[in-house]
Order: structure tokens, then sequence, then C-alpha cells
């Protein structure tokens, strides 16, 4: 079976778009079960069609992009020039207007295609301002064309349908590749806590709103003095469009300054020796389907506090994170929870390695892609 992934970029597992991390293991993990996996990238910089040889297991196609419906394409003439050997294309790419055209090229010529959503669609900024308007233009007929849309939970996929998709899904996690987290990790990169018995809680990822930290901020705000004590938050990642000054002013005029430490964006053995210098990992998202980031302090053995648009529900019986509403009354009730349990910490933390072990790593996940494949192939 031969499959085509499409994506915008290069498929780097190592920067802060999960989503190339995403398609950078899926493909990998494919290609060791027998599948034929190739990567086609739009790269905006591209002028012709090259290889890029990301390392001796992933090697990615990149072509230009695909921004007006006229004139010649070459992905698209590659495309229809080996229909009779592509079995299925496999999208992983939103608002992008390229992928409208493509999938619509595939339509005429008969090559069917499925998409991956990333979560993207459930999220609430996605009903608003420019991207409310693609919804209406161009996002709904995208889905609707496709032959099957793979949600990575079933929240998701119900989000879908509210979103405007009508056609079937089928639901498969995120997950992560055991060999990315090094087993030597040092975890005294934070030095010393302001006080002795503090703990330490960790966010890694991009500081957009979407992310809700303004909603965590305002949570530690509303705890007793006597919890504030108790913990410092460390706010890891790229700075975008400076809200981290926003953050920090928020935090000092809400008297909780002292309770966060922001830095910069660590990738590779510096955001796992952060993690390991974490006691507990936080997810205040109000929608973020299998945060990579989380996935990662599991694999570290770490507890995990995580708001209830995340998709950890059906692991809820595992007793590796706690939930809460992703609101600042709710992250607040959260926090005090977990503070209540630090005796079950070290256990909780095991639970989330094993859950990663047992369901939640690239080669169980890419079986349950490959039979999906299958499936939609046959039918």
């Amino acid at each position: 079976m031969r499959v085509v992934h499409i994506v915008h970029g290069k498929a780097n597992p190592n920067g802060h778009n999960g989503i190339s991390r995403v398609v950078y293991y899926l493909n990998r993990e494919e290609k060791s079960l027998g599948i034929d996996s190739e990567i086609w990238g739009l790269v905006d910089d591209a002028r012709k069609h090259y290889s890029h040889a990301r390392d001796s297991n992933v090697v990615v196609e990149c072509f230009p992009r695909v921004r007006l419906p006229i004139g010649r394409h070459e992905i698209i003439e590659r495309l229809i020039a080996q229909k009779n050997e592509i079995d299925l294309v496999h999208f992983h790419m939103i608002w992008f207007y390229d992928k409208n055209i493509i999938a619509r090229a595939l339509k005429r010529a008969g090559i069917p295609y499925i998409i991956t959503t990333h979560g993207t669609y459930s999220k609430p900024h996605a009903m608003t301002g420019r991207r409310w308007l693609a919804r209406l233009l161009y996002e709904r007929a995208y889905l609707n064309g496709a032959t099957e849309i793979h949600a990575i939970t079933q929240d998701e996929a119900e989000k879908l349908m509210a979103y405007g998709y009508h056609g079937p899904t089928f639901t498969a996690p995120n997950g992560i590749a055991l060999d990315e987290v090094p087993d030597a990790r040092h975890g005294d990169v934070f030095g010393a806590l302001p006080s002795v018995g503090m703990s330490r809680f960790i966010w890694i990822g991009v500081k957009r709103a979407d992310k809700n930290l303004e909603a965590l901020i305002r949570a530690v705000a509303l705890l007793p003095e006597m919890l504030r004590a108790q913990f410092v938050i460390h706010l890891l990642g790229p700075n975008y469009k400076n809200n981290e000054a926003d953050y920090r002013a928020l935090a000092e005029d809400l008297g909780v300054g002292r309770n966060f430490v922001f830095g910069g964006a660590v990738y590779n053995q510096e955001k796992y020796d952060a993690l390991e210098s974490a006691d507990v990992h936080l997810l205040p998202s109000v929608s973020e389907v299998f945060s990579l980031a989380m996935l990662d302090a599991m694999a570290c053995a770490k507890p995990c506090l995580v708001s209830t648009g995340c998709g950890y529900g059906p692991w809820e019986k595992d007793d590796f994170f706690l939930s809460f509403a992703p609101t600042p009354k709710g992250i607040a009730e959260g926090i005090e929870k977990m503070l209540a349990r630090r005796n079950d910490w070290p256990q909780m933390g095991r639970n989330a390695r094993a859950v990663i072990e047992r369901d939640l790593n690239w080669p169980a996940i890419a079986r349950t892609m490959v039979d999906n494949y299958a499936r939609i192939v046959a039918a």
C-alpha cells in the first residue's frame, strides 16, 4: 500500500510545530510496518521539486506552494501522473488554501484522500475572525470532500460535525516515540526553589492566547496565600507576538508574580531536562487534543494536571492525571487537589509512563492507522 502524506514544510520533528512531529513519526512507523509511506511537503521558498533527507529514516519530497488555482503545479502534476500507484493521500494541512486546490485535483483524478484535522477545528478560535470566513468559503468544502477524517479524540469527531463536516470519521490518538526521550535526563536545571518544600509545576508550549495562560494566572490569584506559597510554575516556550509581556504584567498586577517563572523555547535534551526537573506537568488549554508536551511529560513519568478539553478522559482510571474545567475557578480547584495528592505523585508518574508504553506510542498508533488505511482503500 502506498500512502502520501501532504504537509506544510519539511516535517521537522524537533521544532515547536506539533503537526510536523506527528507526521515525521507516523511516516517512520508506517514504513516499519511495510507501508510505502511518503511525505510530500509544500515549502514556502521552494521553486521546484527536490528531496530533503531529514535523516536516515525519513525523506521529504519538497514542492513549491500551490497558491492559485491556475497555472502548473508540480505536486499536482506528479500526483496525477502517479495516480495508479497511489492508494491514498493523507492531508495534514489546516487553513492553507493550497490543500483545497490539491484536493479538488485529487477528486477529479479519482484519488481518495483523508484528513487528520489535528484538533484545529474543535478550538474556539476556529469560529472567529478570518477563520470563520474561511469556514464559510472553503474549509467545510475541503473536509466534506474527504473519503474519511481522522479525529484524534471522539470529542473532536463530534465537534467536527458542529463545524459542518457530514462524513465518516475514525479516531486514533497522538503518541510519542520512546526513542525520542533520552534515558539520561538532568533534574536540576532550574536551580534551587525559593523555599524548602515548594513544588515546581511546568507548562511547555507557544505562548498564544488559545493556550489559556491568562486563565491560569487568574486561577493562581484565586488561591489562598497558604497554597500559593507551595508552588511555582515555569512557563516555557516561544514568545508569540510578545504575549509574555502581557502575562508578566497580569501576574504582577494580581500579586502572583513570584509564582511564575518565564522562559524561552526548549527542545530536545533541554526540553526533557526541564521536564525531569519539574514535579507536575500542567495543561490549562480550553481545547488541545493530545498535546505532545503532555505526552513528553508522561514519558518522563510526571503526574499531569490537564483541562477536560484535552482528550484524556478514556484513561481516567489509570490515575496519572487530575482534570479541571478550563476556567480560573476550575484551574484553581485542580491545583488545590493536586497539591493535596503530593504523596501520590511518584505513583501517578509511573502510571503515566505505563500508559505511554502500553497505548500512546507511535508503533501502536501506526498499527491503528494502517488498519484504517486498509479498510478505507478496500471500500
